[in-house]
Parts: C-alpha cells; sequence; structure tokens
C-alpha cells in the first residue's frame, strides 16, 4: 500500500489522524492535541494543559499566529514551557520551540544535567516503564 503510495505521491495516515477535526490538532505538530473541549467532553475540572506554566505573552504570540484558535498538544505545549524558562526573548523562545518540535525531539538535558525523555518519546515506545517518568503519558 505504502509504495503505491509513494508511487502516487499520496501521504498515508493513521486511522487516527484521520478521526480528527480541526480542533483536535496540535498547530504546530498537527498531533492530537487531547483537548477535552474539542472532543465534547463534559466538565470535569481544569484541563491537563492549566498545569503547564507558560508566560502570557508567549500564550498571546501563539494565538496571534494563528486564524483559528487550537489548542496544543501536551509535548509541544511542555517544549514551549521549557524553552521560555531557559530563555527570556520572545521571538528566540519561538524559534527554539518551532526548530525542537519539527526535530521531533524525544528527549532533553534537565538542569541538573539529566537526561528527560519527552511524553512524544514515551508516546512512540508504546509503553509506560514504571520508573515515575516526568512526562510519562500513561
Amino acid at each position: 500500500m505504502e509504495a503505491l503510495a509513494s508511487l502516487l505521491e499520496i501521504k498515508v495516515i493513521g486511522p487516527e489522524e484521520i478521526c480528527l477535526g480541526h480542533a483536535e490538532r496540535c498547530p504546530r505538530c498537527g498531533g492530537d492535541n487531547q483537548c477535552r473541549v474539542a472532543k465534547g467532553h463534559l466538565y470535569k475540572g481544569p484541563c491537563w494543559c492549566h498545569e503547564i506554566v507558560v508566560p502570557n505573552h508567549i500564550l498571546s504570540r501563539l494565538a496571534a499566529d494563528r486564524l483559528d484558535p487550537a489548542c496544543l498538544c501536551r509535548p509541544c505545549l511542555e517544549t514551549i514551557a521549557r524553552i521560555s524558562r531557559e530563555i527570556d526573548d520572545l521571538e528566540a523562545v519561538l524559534a527554539e520551540a518551532k526548530r525542537a518540535i519539527s526535530e521531533n525531539e524525544d528527549s532533553y538535558l534537565d538542569a541538573q544535567g539529566n537526561v528527560v525523555f519527552t511524553a512524544r518519546y514515551h508516546l512512540k515506545r508504546g509503553t509506560c516503564c514504571a520508573n515515575g517518568c516526568r512526562h510519562c503519558p500513561y
């Protein structure tokens, strides 16, 4: 199937991508943003995105860059939050976040020099290792 698709220059997408509406896609990476509001879930307290601290001026800029608002996925929002703690300049934060997200960053070094795996890495891995990882989505 993929050989035929490459001959016809057709992008093969998975069934989970077919079912995602525009509001359910992360505007940075295109993945599932897991937004409860976009998925039509009833209110059950604050969303997971309220746990991640990103300065308001960065959130305002991200919103201004989009014609249609859509929530970021956890890995993208965590990447932007981490970079905003390390860099003060707005444009530098956005440029570094774009670079990191486009490279599908699987890990980073924290302030203590430890390698920290991202939620994107864990999702690619497919299972929980039960080690209490910082960004474990399971």
